[in-house]
């Protein structure tokens, strides 16, 4: 199918261009691109853009509910829960077999601690700190040697 902007849209699965008697109608056959006649004189490069990927993404209740979904052999399909916690990617298999690529929602990171500088001590503090960490120690060793 072909629409108002010339865009074309498959009837059914897997039909390609070609096979749309419409697409064929609007464009017609693809014609070749006439050859320069000025000789290059290095290859270019052509200018690569990234592909355009469509997906749809089935909703569901719960993630059990993805087992009663039907899915042909071969085929990959996107699900997302109701409440928007989990996507999976459902992969089936010629054989009957599938594999789910579970991605869940994470909560928000916490932020990042504010350091405070007046839980941290200083260089010059630190000295001070360590003779009054000592004190008592000190007056253990004098009472014992009896010079107090």
């Amino acid at each position: 199918m072909v629409d108002q902007f010339n865009r074309w849209y498959p009837d059914f699965p897997g039909q390609q261009p070609y096979q749309d008697p419409a697409y064929m109608r609007v464009f017609g056959q693809a014609q070749p691109a006439p050859q320069s006649a000025q000789p290059q004189s290095a290859p270019q490069r052509p200018s690569l853009t990234p592909p355009t990927i469509r997906a749809e993404i089935v909703q569901v209740e719960n993630l059990g509910a993805i087992d009663r979904y039907p899915m042909g052999a071969g085929t990959s399909q996107m699900f997302m829960t109701r409440d928007e916690k989990n996507i999976v990617v459902r992969s089936m298999y010629a054989n009957g077999q599938h594999t789910d690529d579970i991605y869940d929602r994470r909560p928000p990171e916490p932020p990042a601690p504010t350091i405070n500088p007046a839980e941290y001590v200083r260089k010059d503090e630190l000295s001070a700190l360590i003779s009054e960490a000592m004190r008592p120690a000190q007056k253990k060793e004098e009472i014992k040697d009896g010079t107090v």
